[in-house]
């Protein structure tokens, strides 16, 4: 579809539903259409079944329109979140419906059947690390009153196409792409590294503190290296519901000087710029975009082979591969970075290159433009 085609005087107006926005990389994904996607072609409003969020309230802040339906989804039936969400559909009266996640992408399609939108798309981020008949059952009905499912890995694809069942030609797998901000030409980064505390080798990790993201791995290879990089420090910035176990581990370990917890942070470019190697230990994954954020600014990657990573990075070229709840393997890669300063220049200036030629925002945003014009179109002919 050429996305370049005349469309209606009125912008497309698509409406992207989320349960809540915290500082994730569907999150992310979701900011970067309502800012990236041209307001002349679409206009691009997002809700939320509860809060906001703080990536919600940012967007706010840019002028982007937010609104929140303030729910509680363990507190509210499934009957009211549907009813809610059908009286939300019909007040903005959307082209496009744009889910994210599971339980916007039930309550959302479940809502809009018999509304007659136009177009009706589903996106799911994760691969499936606990398979939940009643979920697979839901998606499997679901996904037949849906245009598509996007994915962003070829394990989530055969995930949906295995328990779900969703009919290949529903499936579209997009290629992702990241919003890189310039540098600060007012800061140096050395000036970064001073107002963070850090004067030697610096490794660090951007996730939630969740399981999927295996941060207890990342400890353990830390703790093996400690002896041997004297002057060590490891940022991690995220938080999550794992975040007092971790802080208790470091403790445990004795890495209490060396590993800090940063938190939610909105300056990761800043944070990124300070770091020597950026590590992702994940043990599963679907695609993580703060790898392609890492790489973009010129950071060398070591990440277990997890999700899409592979085909991101090459191992030895752009980054290291390891595998996954391997800390000694991790702590080896970690070692010959720190001892290669070459070699960490080499990759990082690889790994921009690839961003820079794959995984750009312009071509991310260019695929959900044909989708929704397509959708449109479409429906506009019925």
């Amino acid at each position: 579809m050429n996305i370049m085609a005349p469309v209606p005087k009125t912008p497309i107006k698509v409406l992207q539903l989320l349960v809540t926005m915290p500082v994730g990389g569907a999150e992310i994904m979701v900011a970067d259409i309502a800012t990236g996607l041209d307001p002349g072609r679409f206009e691009v409003v997002t809700a939320c079944l509860g809060e906001p969020g703080p990536m919600g309230e940012e967007l706010r802040c840019r002028g982007k329109r937010v609104v929140s339906l303030g729910l509680d989804l363990k507190r509210t039936s499934t009957f009211s979140l549907v009813r809610r969400v059908r009286e939300l559909l019909k007040e903005i009266r959307p082209d496009i419906l744009h889910t994210h996640l599971y339980h916007a992408n039930l309550y959302g399609r479940l809502a809009a059947l018999g509304l007659g939108l136009p177009g009706v798309v589903a996106t799911v981020h994760n691969i499936y690390s606990r398979v939940k008949w009643h979920r697979c059952l839901a998606n499997y009905l679901l996904a037949r009153v849906s245009d598509y499912v996007l994915v962003f890995s070829p394990q989530v694809r055969d995930d949906v196409f295995r328990f779900d069942r969703v009919p290949a030609a529903r499936l579209k797998m997009l290629t992702p792409g990241v919003r890189l901000e310039e540098p600060n030409p007012g800061e140096t980064r050395e000036e970064i590294r001073s107002r963070l505390g850090i004067s030697g080798f610096c490794v660090g990790n951007v996730a939630r503190l969740e399981e999927q993201k295996g941060h207890e791995d990342l400890l353990a290879a830390v703790s093996k290296v400690r002896g041997e990089i004297p002057d060590l420090t490891v940022l991690l910035v995220g938080d999550g519901s794992r975040g007092a176990r971790l802080r208790a581990l470091t403790q445990d370990l004795g890495l209490g000087q060396v590993v800090r917890f940063l938190g939610v942070r909105r300056d990761i470019p800043r944070i990124l710029q300070a770091l020597d190697v950026f590590l992702m230990p994940s043990r599963w994954e679907g695609i993580p975009l703060t790898i392609l954020e890492a790489m973009g600014y010129g950071l060398p990657v070591i990440s277990t082979m997890v999700g899409r990573v592979p085909e991101i990075i090459q191992d030895g070229v752009n980054g290291r591969l390891t595998p996954v709840a391997d800390p000694e393997a991790l702590a080896r890669a970690i070692l010959e970075l720190y001892r290669e300063p070459g070699k960490r220049r080499q990759w990082g200036e690889q790994a921009r290159r690839t961003v820079q030629e794959k995984y750009t925002l312009k071509h991310f945003l260019e695929q959900f433009a044909a989708i929704y014009l397509e959708l449109y179109e479409k429906g506009r002919g019925h």
